[in-house]
Formats: C-alpha cells, structure tokens, sequence
C-alpha cells in the first residue's frame, strides 16, 4: 500500500485492506429538481450503505453541494465493473434524486489522513482545475494536507486535478491550491462542498 504522504504510482491508487490494488473514482452526480423536497425518507438508509461502504475500503468521502444541485462521492473500486455495480446500487440513485452522474478515476490519489464522523457535514471547498508540473502540484498537496489545509486530492490522466480544502470559501481554497506550487492559477475553480463522510 503506497504511504500516506505520498501519491501512488502512475496508473494506480489507494489500496483497500486486503483488496489489492484499487482505483479512486470521482463521481459527481447530478441532482433531481426535487431533490431536496424528497431525500429526507432515503437519508439514513444511503447514509448507512455509505459508512458501510467506508468501513469496507470502497468509499473514501462523500457528500452534497450545498444547494442541492449536486453530490460528490469518492469511490476506491478493484475497476469500472465494480464501480458501476456500486452506482447502481446508491440509495440516492436508486430513488431517482440522481440524475446524471460523471465518473473519473484518479491516476495518482493522495489518501486522507483522518476520516470525519458519519454525518459530519463539514463545510469544505473542492477545487478542480489544470496542473503546470505535476511534480510540484504533487509536492504542493502533500504539503497542503501536513498543513492540514488539504483533506485529500489527486490527478487525473487528462492532466486536471481534484482537492478537497478545508476551507468553506472556494476562494481562499483557490488562493491555497494556487499557493502551493505547480498549478495554472487561471485554471482553479473551486466550489462548496458539505463533507458528509
């Protein structure tokens, strides 16, 4: 398993206990119109096959955007299959509060250290965006996350990356991430994120 304070090897990601070596997906998923109107009855049922999925290594983080036109959920899967079995079988999506949903799997991911309480709902910021050199990006986050300014984050094959800050302000987590080294500033665009899990 690589160690915490360093990103996996090109092509690969965290590794569950006992599972080998895994991938981390990304899914950002689309909200229903009504989905703040109807997900109170599917709460705690999706909440439970989250911290359920946590406790077996396959879920990293998750939570929605604060005004309810979005999730993200952090998925570590042995590979696509899988991740599409587990999409099938969300609560959230199942009901039809999903409407969409867009996977994208990390070539290098950088673990968290501490994992929030089930419904934490921390009020955090993810920002995505374009790496200059992915060497000093990489130095930058691992050096976010000792910080403690960073929960967790990686890159993507296309050459864009994912952070998750601690910081409920998208712009002062833009203003972190571009700090840290290796990032086209021009390119940072952060949002509000609620982490659940």
């Amino acid at each position: 398993m690589p160690g915490r304070d360093s990103l996996p090897t090109r092509g690969m990601a965290a590794t569950a206990a006992g599972r080998g070596v895994t991938l981390v997906y990304h899914v950002h998923f689309t909200c229903a119109p009504d989905y703040m109107a109807r997900r109170l009855p599917f709460r705690p049922r999706h909440l439970t096959q989250l911290a359920t999925l946590r406790a077996e290594g396959r879920v990293v983080a998750g939570g929605p955007e604060p005004d309810g036109t979005a999730a993200n959920i952090f998925y570590r899967v042995a590979d696509r299959d899988e991740l599409a079995r587990l999409l099938e079988e969300n609560e959230f999506n199942r009901a039809g509060l999903f409407t969409c949903q867009e996977p994208r799997a990390f070539a290098e991911f950088l673990e968290p250290l501490m994992l929030p309480s089930l419904d934490a709902g921390l009020r955090v910021s993810i920002v995505e965006g374009a790496v200059r050199e992915r060497a000093a990006a990489r130095t930058g986050l691992v050096e976010l996350r000792r910080q403690a300014h960073a929960a967790f984050g990686g890159f993507f094959e296309n050459g864009a990356a994912l952070v998750v800050v601690r910081s409920p302000e998208p712009d002062e987590a833009v203003r972190l991430v571009a700090a840290a080294g290796g990032w086209d500033p021009t390119r940072l665009r952060g949002r509000s994120w609620s982490q659940t899990l």
